[in-house]
């Protein structure tokens, strides 16, 4: 094998694969959404630590787990901020495609 790269059959080839994986819609939106969900649950994980944090800090009042409670609660806002944005950006376009369709 030569260092030129792939051959006109091989290039062809690999066209139209590439060009039947664009058109697998569930592929695409797998590929897309595989990494929102990953932080979707980190998200959520987080969340339920902040509500454990909180009714720990509200019961006791101790200072540590108040301030345990705000850092928490400053990450669980500053990582699900971004993903509610990507999740209402991603709804407005489906309804805005609906309505082109329709």
């Amino acid at each position: 094998m030569d260092d030129a790269g792939l051959s006109d059959r091989e290039q062809r080839a690999f066209s139209a694969i590439e060009a039947e994986l664009r058109q697998d819609r569930s592929l695409g939106r797998i590929l897309r959404f595989g990494r929102l969900r990953h932080r979707a649950m980190a998200a959520c994980a987080l969340g339920a630590v902040t509500m454990g944090l909180l009714i720990a800090a509200s019961i006791t009042v101790s200072p540590p787990l108040i301030w345990g409670f705000a850092a928490a609660w400053t990450l669980t806002v500053a990582m699900a901020l971004p993903l509610l944005a990507q999740w209402l950006r991603h709804r407005w376009q489906v309804r805005e495609h609906k309505g082109r369709a329709g």
